[in-house]
């Protein structure tokens, strides 16, 4: 009984799992479909972002942040649907403080009704839904502008088994509540 009671005495309320914040960011998702002519790497088309995420706190050390989130990516006839369950950790203090992290992706590709042909001979076709697993490496800096509010820039890396669905995001956003 006195083992549990140090181990709940031992926990600081900062250290703790629990809502600590909101994101919401836009931004431009970069990918590049495989091909053998190129040596470097360039990027061949840019979809647009929308996403938020939850920030619930610590875990295991202080300035380690469990942060799932959610990105809808949008380009033409294409929906991605890309659930997050990532950890960033925090690096630096003060008003302006960066972190990194890693976790898994989950990417849903939604395809609406592609119209191909010339005019008067066009056929509507319908490519097949596809769900992937991804790598996501996250990169970014936060800056507080007021009481419980923040700005923050991510550069993600989104690493898929294929080379068309890995992609580079670049997001922009605010985010409100705990800024540690």
């Amino acid at each position: 009984m006195s083992n549990c009671v140090r181990l709940k005495v031992g926990v600081s309320p900062a250290d703790a799992l629990g809502l600590r914040g909101l994101g919401v960011k836009l931004g431009v998702d970069l990918t590049r479909q495989e091909s053998a002519e190129y040596l470097g790497y360039e990027f061949d088309s840019a979809r647009l972002t929308l996403g938020g995420h939850v920030d619930f706190g610590s875990i295991f050390i202080p300035r380690l942040h469990l942060v799932p989130g959610v990105d809808l990516v949008i380009q033409d006839n294409l929906k991605i649907y890309s659930l997050n369950g990532e950890a960033q950790f925090i690096f630096g203090e003060g008003s302006t403080y960066g972190y990194v992290g890693g976790g898994i992706g989950v990417h849903l590709t939604r395809f609406d009704i592609i119209e191909t042909g010339g005019q008067g001979n066009a056929i509507n076709v319908t490519v097949p839904d596809d769900t992937k697993v991804t790598l996501n490496i996250p990169v970014g800096f936060r800056k507080r502008v007021g009481p419980g509010v923040l700005w923050f820039g991510e550069l993600k890396m989104i690493i898929a088994d294929q080379e068309e669905d890995s992609s580079l995001r670049l997001s922009l956003g605010l985010a409100f509540g705990a800024s540690d």
